[in-house]
């Protein structure tokens, strides 16, 4: 079979790219946060004596980090958790333990972009203060100009962006509407990314990574989602497996999400097409209802 030599992307899981990631251009945001007074986002738990003051003694700080599911290691890297672990120390140290304070933290890390609602600190001694919530899981990386956003599965950005390519993440491509803003003028990462497109992009993705074929997905492209109804799977090559319409909806003339998978698992378990799903071509069709078969003689 004639294939253009391509480079492959190597096999990771989502949680292992992301971990991999420079996740230090993070810090600046995040510890920008966690210093200055509260934003009005979330609320937050507070187990302190609003009238204890804890003079000048050091504080420790115990986080509990995201793990990868099914294991207890954490996809954020050394550097950044040692930042933010010692930031908020000293902005507790020397200071009185009320209520006021920990609203103002609490709140700063629930707007930062990476907890999914407020944390919860408690304070567990006298000079231990535990942080504890529900971490965003990240999804995949938007491509907007020369930048690529990371994304969680609800479509909201983290507060990290990187060079096209550079994020390790797979990618959401041609989505219309440009980087959201907050009233700051900062990345909104409060909201998900506008647009149906980034919607029907995460909702094909998901799915799309519980299968067997799941290192052959780079991305989804949606340039064409909003003028023509039509995804298309991006492959590790460069190749595009025109999906079409959003997973899991009836469209009339294209064939079920279930035999679009099914047809998918078909292309990955047939040796003569290397087990490649977009079968060694630059670009293939699955979606019709009526029809789908591939002559291997025809791409020789």
């Amino acid at each position: 079979m004639a294939r253009k030599a391509r480079a492959r992307v190597a096999e990771q899981t989502e949680e292992g790219r992301f971990g991999g990631m420079n996740l230090r251009v993070a810090a600046a945001a995040l510890l920008a946060l966690i210093g200055v007074s509260a934003l009005g986002y979330g609320s937050v738990v507070v187990h302190a004596r609003a009238t204890e003051i804890l003079a000048a003694e050091p504080i420790r700080v115990v986080i509990e980090w995201p793990t990868q599911p099914g294991s207890d290691q954490t996809w954020l890297d050394e550097g950044l958790r040692d930042q933010i672990t010692s930031r908020v120390e000293a902005q507790l140290t020397g200071r009185r333990l009320d209520a006021t304070l920990m609203d103002q933290l609490g709140n700063a890390l629930a707007s930062s972009g990476w907890f999914d609602g407020a944390p919860r600190l408690d304070r567990t001694a006298d000079d231990v203060v535990r942080v504890r919530g529900q971490w965003r899981a990240p999804a995949c990386a938007l491509r907007s100009g020369p930048r690529d956003y990371a994304l969680d599965w609800k479509g909201r950005p983290f507060p990290v962006d990187y060079p096209a390519g550079a994020s390790g993440l797979r990618v959401i491509l041609g989505a219309a509407s440009p980087v959201p803003l907050s009233p700051s003028g900062n990345l909104d990462v409060l909201d998900p990314w506008p647009g149906d497109d980034v919607a029907a992009a995460l909702g094909l993705l998901a799915p799309l990574l519980r299968e067997g074929f799941a290192s052959q997905i780079m991305g989804i492209d949606v340039s064409d989602y909003l003028s023509r109804g039509k995804l298309s799977i991006v492959t590790d090559t460069g190749s595009q497996v025109v999906w079409g319409g959003r997973y899991g909806e009836y469209i009339p003339g294209e064939a079920s999400s279930e035999a679009k998978i099914a047809r998918l698992r078909s292309l990955a378990s047939n040796p003569q097409f290397h087990h490649r799903i977009d079968v060694g071509q630059n670009r293939i069709e699955i979606f019709d209802e009526r029809y789908f078969a591939y002559d291997l003689t025809q791409h020789q």
